[in-house]
Parts: structure tokens; sequence; C-alpha cells
């Protein structure tokens, strides 16, 4: 049997997705596409090692994977290639996929403007929506002829930058390379993924050695790079088969801190403590820091750097230049550190989770075990409401049965705190999506925004003020609605309807989903003063999406938070009654 490539199985499920929508968009029988599209979801969500599964013949055991899917995967596992894929892919100009990535655009309207237009690149479609050419073919308009040339402004806008959670994927490979090298004493991902910005341009990996060269080759060698863009002694630039560029830097361990911190940033942060050394008459840079005598100061951790210059040490997530200096000396002047941030360990359970009750990939059952799992003890259902057809949303009828089966899965996992709540779609005029009496059945109601994205920005204002003073509800979901290299959010006064959360006791959900990561983390000083409470929920629509918090945690700590900041680090008893206050007095 051949060796194996070294694909990951997330590299094959985008593969699978890919090659179903090329299907998709070639004409090809649904059942053809949708098990193309069902065979990506049913990987991402099977647990195990693939290899094993491939070497055994069993790619078939995995619940919605055929005879025909499973050789796919086979030859992409063991010869990193397949004759079906390629055949698929022969089926389309390649450049189609580039009009999947603008916003609003799918499968079947790509299918349209190739078949009625011939446009098969982005350039192809701003041209012929520029001559309001799109707006006559059946299904579009003038209201999508706009919303495609704004997605395609997004889609520039964003060139270059890349989701955290497959930044992290490619920096974690790099590093785990690098790290164990014999002579490496240390080594570290810095840059804006270190300090745990929402989207990612570049990586840079630093270590620290006295013996660069086998730290290169090990670099070099990798898998899945396209294209060496440089190399040198300590200094290296890869771009991976995802798009994105990885540096390589190596240095002395003497000047590994100096460097590190050189190297997180942010340019704004770097410049403002260059500053602080300047106005001593020192001199700091990526190599050290040296005094007005021009003698270099210890510096073997960031720490000491931070130290000598009358400073507590900056969690790296902070340094932005957003604050933090004014906090940083007046700690140091009180004799005190930075309070600590949240951690996943302080996560005690989630709300806003699917099921396949709407449409999440795995049973109540699953995510439940999969939450259980995880260390949690509490879990809150957060299926979408019966206006969101399109998401299978869930009758009255559904929720009372759904209702029972939680009845059941509580005698399950009795050291869990199971919760039945509704992602309750905000409608139009600011009503919720069921009657006043059947939302008070529930422990929980998560108000969100999913359609009439282009209101007036009062109007979408006041549509969401309507619905965080309703009684029921208890968490704003996704705030501001936006998706990351996607689109930007609606319209709205965010700091007025922060305020309104506020005296309404709702909490304002930080979504941990990685395509959104709402609400952005630069609103963290005025969420602090507000008194708001932030809840991390990862918005899962699959088992693997709970893992989803881990991103969520990152932003609550670029915002500054401690776990006393965020309500579900609470233990399940007082998360309970945090839940309760909403839209109650409480008693003095």
């Amino acid at each position: 049997m051949s060796e194996v490539t070294g694909i990951s199985k997330d590299e094959i499920c985008r593969t699978l997705s890919e090659l179903g929508h090329i299907l998709e968009i070639a004409g090809s029988s649904p059942f053809k596409v949708r098990a193309f599209a069902n065979g990506s979801r049913a990987l991402e969500n099977w647990q195990g090692d693939l290899v094993t599964l491939v070497k055994d013949g069993k790619v078939t055991s995995i619940q919605g994977i055929g005879k025909g899917l499973a050789g796919v995967i086979e030859d992409l596992v063991l010869e990193g290639e397949s004759s079906a894929e390629e055949e698929i892919r022969s089926l389309v100009p390649e450049s189609l996929l580039q009009l999947l990535r603008i916003a609003g655009l799918g499968p079947k309207k790509v299918r349209v403007l190739y078949e009625e237009l011939q446009i098969e690149s982005v350039d192809a479609l701003e041209q012929a929506c520029q001559e309001n050419q799109v707006q006559a073919l059946a299904g579009f308009g003038q209201t999508s002829e706009n919303s495609i040339l704004k997605g395609i402004n997004n889609l520039r806008r964003f060139a270059g930058r890349h989701l955290v959670s497959q930044a992290r994927e490619v920096a974690s490979r790099f590093l785990s390379a690098v790290e164990v090298v014999n002579g490496v004493e240390r080594a570290e991902v810095a840059g804006s993924l270190r300090r745990h910005r929402e989207t990612i341009g570049d990586i840079d990996v630093l270590v620290a050695t006295n013996d660069p060269e086998p730290v290169r080759d090990a670099f070099m060698k990798v898998d899945g790079i396209s294209e060496v863009m440089a190399e040198g002694e300590t200094k290296s630039r890869i771009l991976s088969e995802e798009g994105v560029g990885v540096d390589l830097r190596i240095v002395e361990p003497t000047a590994f801190a100096s460097a590190l911190h050189y190297f997180t940033g942010s340019k704004e942060h770097n410049t403002r403590l260059r500053q602080r050394a300047r106005e001593r008459g020192w001199k700091l840079n990526e190599y050290g820091l040296w005094n007005e005598a021009g003698e270099a100061l210890e510096t073997p951790e960031e720490t000491d750097i931070f130290e000598h210059l009358g400073m507590a040490w900056v969690p790296p997530e902070l340094r932005e230049d957003t604050g933090e200096f004014e906090i940083a000396e007046s700690l140091h002047n009180k004799g005190a550190v930075w309070d600590e941030l949240i951690s996943m360990e302080d996560v005690q359970g989630v709300l806003h989770c699917h099921s396949t009750w709407s449409d999440g990939k795995g049973t109540l059952r699953e995510m439940i075990q999969a939450a259980s799992d995880l260390g949690w003890l509490y879990y809150g259902t957060g299926d979408h409401s019966r206006t969101a057809s399109y998401a299978g949303g869930l009758s009255i009828e559904q929720l009372a049965e759904q209702r029972l089966e939680l009845e059941e899965l509580r005698k399950e996992f009795p050291h869990m705190t199971i919760l039945q709540g509704i992602e309750s779609d905000i409608l139009a005029d600011g009503s919720l999506d069921y009657p006043d009496e059947v939302l008070a059945e529930l422990d929980y109601v998560v108000i969100s925004v999913h359609s009439s994205f282009s209101l007036p920005r009062d109007e979408q204002t006041a549509r969401i003020e309507k619905a965080l003073r309703h009684p029921a509800t208890t968490v704003w979901g996704h705030p501001t609605g936006r998706l990351l290299l996607q689109r930007d959010g609606y319209e709205i006064d965010l700091d007025h309807l922060l305020s309104v959360a506020a005296e309404e006791k709702v909490i304002v959900e930080l979504n941990a989903n990685p395509k959104r990561l709402d609400i952005d983390w630069r609103w963290g000083n005025r969420i602090r003063e507000l008194g708001v409470d932030i809840g991390i929920h990862p918005d899962a629509h699959s088992t693997h999406g709970l893992k989803d918090v881990l991103y969520g945690v990152a932003i609550a700590r670029k915002m500054g938070f401690t776990a006393e900041q965020v309500t579900n680090c609470l233990d399940p008893q007082d998360y309970l009654q945090r839940l309760k206050r909403c839209h109650q007095p409480e008693v003095s």
C-alpha cells in the first residue's frame, strides 16, 4: 500500500466541499452534488484516525460517505491526488471558484452568471455589474447587483488576510517542526497571531538557537509549502499551500526576549515603547535594550524590558496602544501586576449551540456529550426559530418535542445543567419569533438579526432596541452581524444599544465562531465602562464547533477581560441566577 501523503482531514473536507460546488456550477445531478456536500460534513464531524481508517478500508463506515466518495478520500490520503478530483475540476474554469468568495454568491448564482453572461472572473463580473447586465438576470435584480459590487470591494479589501482559525493551523505546523530541533532553546509564534487579532496577514515564527542551519532545514521540510520566497541563514520566508506567508527568524538566545517583543508588535505599541526608552536616553530595538552609556541591560524575559522602563509587563494581546501604557505604568508604581486574563480553563459551559433539530450537524446527545467531554458543567441549546425556515427553524410543536428529548438527556447527563433555549430571529419590526407564552417556557432566549441587513441605521437600531427590551430576551447574539473577510456589520448605533443591554441586563454575546468574533474587541473598554456582561458562545453547528470557544476566549483576553467579567465562567448555580436577572430589578 502507498505511503500516506500528510494531507490533513480538514484539507480533504475543504476539497470535497469545493468539488461539490464545482459540480453544482457545472449542472451535475443534485444527488451527486449532495453526496460531496454531505460527505464533507460527515468527515468533518467524524472523530478518529483517518489514515488508519483508510488503510483498513473502512471509510464507508462513516455515515454519509458511500463507496464512490470513499475512493476519492482514499486517493487523497494515500496519493495526494485523485483522478476523480481532476475530472471534476476540468468541468469549469478554475477562476470561477473565486466568485464563490464574494458574499452572497453561491454555486447556483455563479452557474447563472457563467451560462448567461459567460463570466469567468471577478473583474468580468465587476464590469457586468457596472454595465447593469447582472440585474437583468432572473433571480438577481438591482439590489443583488449592488450587493455583488460591495462584495467585490470587500474581497479586494480583505485580500492577503486570513481567518485566525486557518492561521493557527498553519502556524502550529511550522512551530512544531522547529521547536524540537536540537539546539533550539526557545521557539514561539509572534506577530498579530500572538496578539490574538481577529484576522491575520503573515505568520512570524521566532527561534532562539546558536545553530541556525538545522532549524532552517527543518522549516523548509514542513509539509504544505507551495513556494519558497526567501531562504537565508537567519531569515526565511515561504508561502503555504493555504496562501499564508510564514516568516522564520532565528536569533541568538540572549536576544530572544527583545526580538519576541519587537516582532509581536503592534507597530503603534513598539513606537510608544521605543519613545519611552529615548526619553531616558536609552535605545530599544529587536536586538536588546541599552542605557545612556551604551551598556546592554539584561533582558532574559520580556518582563525585564518593561521593568527597566518603569512598567508592569503588558500581556501580548493588549499591545495595541489603546491605553495599556498608562495602566502598566500605574501598576508598576503600585508594585502590582496585570490582572490574570480569562483562560479556557475558566469556561464552565456555553449557550447558543445548534443541533440537528435545526441546521446543526450533531444530534443533541452528540453535542451534549462533546460538551461534557470538554469538562463543561452546563450546555444550552440554541436552535433557530420558526422564521428561519431556510435553517430548519423549529415550530412551536417541535420546541415541545425537543423539550421531551432534553428531559431524557438530563437523566443521561446528571452532572450537567442542560438548558433549553432558542435563537429567536428579530423580525423586521423588532418583535420576536414566538408568542410571549412560548418564549416564557424556555430557559433563555438569544435574539439575533438574520434578515433585513440593509435597513437604515436609525431603523436597524430601533428594531434591535425593541428586541433588547423584550422581557424574554437573555442574550444578544452576534451583535453586529459581521462576517470576517466577507462583509461588514449592519449599520447601527452600537454605543446606544450596548447602553440598552446594560440597562436591561441582557448578556452581550462574544460570538466565538472564527468567521464572526463578534463583538469587535475594540469595544472592550466601552463595554467595561457601561457594565455590560459578556458571554462567550460558540454558535456551534457541530461537535467540532464547540471548540471554537478558544477563539472567543482569545478575543476576550484582547479586550482585557478576566474570568469575573464573562458570564459563562460562573459556576452553574450562579449562572442560572444570572440568566434570571435579565429585565428583573436586583434586590438590594
